[in-house]
């Protein structure tokens, strides 16, 4: 059993873990499909982070919150003085359409790349995952307020 091979046995000669015959081996390359929903997630996210935080520090910046409630949670302005103090920061808000957008290309870039053969998968499956967690984190905000109308 533990004899060396005879040569005309079938795999006397054939080294461990050799190509199969017939057959060249060329490694496998990254998608570029899959590189692009990388890079498109990152952007997404990072943006999403970045511009959150602005919108909030120039408004909080701006507008002091002991002004609308006293200590006793009376509204201290009229509905209209409030939409007035953050009237200059409602144009920051349409760029978060435009963020959900690029996620959504970078989602379906991911998915197209997940579906290519003869890929490496890696880039896509993380740009699949990262570009559908901030759709994931949309949809529970929409949710959650329509849960509390």
């Amino acid at each position: 059993m533990n004899e060396p091979f005879e040569k005309d046995e079938q795999f006397a000669n054939r080294p461990p873990f050799s190509p199969v015959e017939g057959h060249s081996y060329q490694p496998l390359k990254h998608s570029g499909l899959g590189i692009a929903s990388f890079v498109l997630s990152l952007v997404g996210i990072v943006s999403f982070v970045i511009l959150t935080i602005v919108i909030m520090s120039l408004m909080f910046q701006a507008i002091d919150i002991t002004q609308f409630i006293d200590e006793n949670g009376n509204q201290l302005m009229t509905e209209q003085e409030i939409l007035d103090k953050f009237q200059p920061y409602i144009g920051y808000l349409v760029l978060y359409p435009l963020l959900i957008l690029v996620i959504l290309v970078g989602l379906i870039l991911g998915i197209v790349a997940l579906a290519r053969p003869g890929y490496k998968k890696v880039f896509a499956i993380l740009g699949t995952v990262f570009n559908g967690l901030p759709l994931l984190f949309v949809a529970l905000l929409f949710l959650v307020a329509l849960a509390g109308s």
